[in-house]
């Protein structure tokens, strides 16, 4: 037997099938369904609904629909529950909604709610089906934390600290600004070798959480701290004076190597500060600039702090501007070589010449060495144009010992980029080897700078060369902290004076002899040739002569000048020497 009443009709058993048929449905949806009167009495209210707010379905049929909502909430949902049940347009209806819901522990969770009606009036009736958001909303946090934050030290990274900074730089006084400081740990990749990852990646999270305990010092809700890249920190600073940022960038700096102290390892820091408005109103700006200062505390040796000077900046531009001319030049086949006679004191015969390079720019004419060098010889192109130097005077001086007939020294200045290269003396050996000069008639000069800042290493290749047969000279011999132990390492052959004791020689008074003498008598003790520079009067010729000085050169014998004017020099003074007359030799 069945309770089905027969003259209800089929049609009231179809009804009765869906309605059944309906709840099984709500029963086994994976979302949560809610439904309640026009006073906001639940009416519905199935299994999954109780797992996610924590009421079984009899603790929550029949209560209001407050046990969901958050308490700051609960009058605006009573007020708007009101208009639609008084024909009050529902904007909410049908739409998805993302709000925050109550459990029954009181936690509140984030849905996603789809609200459906029926009915009118006090009669009017409400569905929603709900969405459980918490495992989406940790995946967005967790996507937000990659996107934003540096995994290792938990740090916001450079996207966040740029945007930041911006809304630092907008929300600050105008008299109070903001101060951005980049903070490089010096050598990272040496301690990282010496120490092993582990510890670089320790020493890393150690000066996070120390900038961290810096910044929270400040307590101005403004400024920050962040890791820029693999050993780099951005920090910003509010309302900060010149003296109060330069005195925290010490500060960080002290840390760091506080830090080192702890884990026993060997680092420092270098900083760069920029202040905004002055230094740049961009975040963009005011890091560039920061970083121009940080490098320029690099290049000052490091473990120090440096405000950026918009003057250094300038002086940067003009430089890369001028590299960037170099290189135009350097294409287009400006670069030409002069030479300078080298003269024995007793008789003006040219004995040799020193190779100069000049610049025959298009529109400024023949540039000397002093308008171009500084950006020459530190730069990507000092190692072709010094090759271009070497290779086109030993050619020259070939061709000049072919035409005379005579013996011919040509001295050729080395960068310092050439003399570190290992394969210099090979270089030499074949550039010697293609011109057909005799070893012995290359000097190569060498400033004190680059010995005094060389190595084991740097000192065998000069025996290499030696071992050539190339001379080798010591150029601008007593203008710097040359010791007399570099003349016992180095196998040097010649010492050159420089001018400026050659100018004192003629001015009278004690002593302004007495460093051109001590040079000669160092030269005699080890058996180096010795000559001097700058040599622009017969008065100073005449006092080296005295004082035993063999060769000379300068502006008494003539000018630095191109190649076809020297062999005119050249010829002269071979026919002088034939004929027997002195004199001197002036371009």
């Amino acid at each position: 037997m069945t309770d089905f009443d027969a003259s209800r009709g089929k049609g009231a058993f179809s009804a009765s099938l869906d309605a059944h048929s309906a709840l099984s449905l709500i029963e086994a949806s994976g979302e949560a369904i809610v439904a309640a009167d026009a006073g906001g009495r639940i009416t519905l209210w199935n299994a999954a609904a109780a797992e996610l707010f924590g009421y079984a379905a009899e603790d929550a049929v029949g209560r209001s629909l407050d046990i969901i909502i958050p308490e700051a909430m609960r009058g605006e949902h009573a007020a708007g529950m009101r208009r639609i049940v008084e024909g009050a347009p529902a904007r909410l209806i049908g739409n998805p909604v993302e709000l925050q819901a109550r459990r029954a522990d009181g936690a509140l969770v984030p849905i996603e709610m789809r609200i459906c009606d029926w009915g009118s009036g006090e009669t009017r009736s409400f569905g929603a089906v709900i969405r459980d958001l918490s495992d989406r909303r940790r995946a967005e946090e967790r996507l937000h934390g990659l996107a934003h934050f540096d995994q290792l030290t938990l740090l916001p990274n450079r996207n966040l600290f740029l945007d930041r900074l911006q809304k630092a730089i907008a929300l600050a006084d105008a008299d109070g600004g903001i101060t951005a400081l980049i903070v490089d740990l010096d050598n990272f990749a040496e301690i990282n070798d010496a120490y092993g990852y582990p510890v670089g990646d320790d020493l890393l999270c150690r000066v996070a959480r120390e900038l961290k305990r810096l910044i929270g010092t400040r307590s101005d809700g403004v400024s920050t701290a962040s890791r820029m890249g693999a050993n780099q920190f951005g920090l910003a600073l509010a309302g900060a004076s010149v003296m109060e940022a330069m005195d925290f960038a010490e500060a960080v700096r002290r840390s760091v190597q506080e830090v080192a102290t702890q884990l026993d390892v060997v680092a420092s820091a270098s900083i760069g500060v920029a202040m905004a408005p002055i230094h740049g109103s961009s975040p963009g700006r005011l890091l560039a600039n920061a970083d121009f200062a940080l490098r320029r505390a690099k290049q000052e040796g490091g473990d120090r702090s440096q405000l950026f000077d918009s003057r250094q900046r300038e002086a940067f531009r003009v430089r890369r501007d001028l590299e960037t001319e170099l290189k135009r030049a350097w294409v287009a086949g400006e670069f030409e070589v002069y030479y300078q006679p080298q003269v024995r004191l007793a008789d003006h015969a040219v004995v040799g010449g020193e190779a100069l390079l000049r610049w025959r720019h298009p529109k400024s004419g023949v540039l000397l060495p002093g308008a171009f060098l500084h950006a020459l010889k530190d730069g990507t192109l000092a190692e072709r144009v010094g090759d271009f130097v070497l290779q086109e005077a030993c050619r020259q001086a070939a061709a000049w010992r072919t035409a005379t007939g005579r013996p011919f020294r040509i001295g050729v200045n080395l960068f310092e980029r050439q003399f570190v290269r290992p394969d210099q003396p090979r270089r030499v050996a074949e550039t010697l080897e293609a011109t057909g000069l005799p070893p012995e008639e290359l000097e190569l000069e060498i400033t004190e700078t680059v010995m005094t800042g060389s190595d084991d290493a740097s000192i065998r290749r000069v025996g290499r060369l030696r071992d050539l047969g190339v001379g080798i000279a010591f150029d601008d011999y007593g203008t710097g902290y040359a010791s007399l132990g570099l003349l016992k390492r180095y196998p040097i052959t010649r010492l050159k004076v420089d001018r400026s004791f050659v100018r004192d020689l003629a001015e009278e008074g004690e002593g302004r002899s007495a460093i051109v003498d001590l040079i000669l008598a160092l030269g005699e003790r080890f058996g180096l040739g010795v000559i001097a520079e700058g040599v622009e009067t017969e008065l100073q010729m005449k006092r080296l002569l005295a004082l035993g000085c063999a060769e000379g050169q300068g502006y008494l014998f003539g000018k630095p000048m191109p190649a076809e004017d020297f062999a005119g020099l050249l010829a002269g003074s071979n026919a002088a020497s034939r004929g027997g007359r002195g004199g001197a030799l002036v371009a």
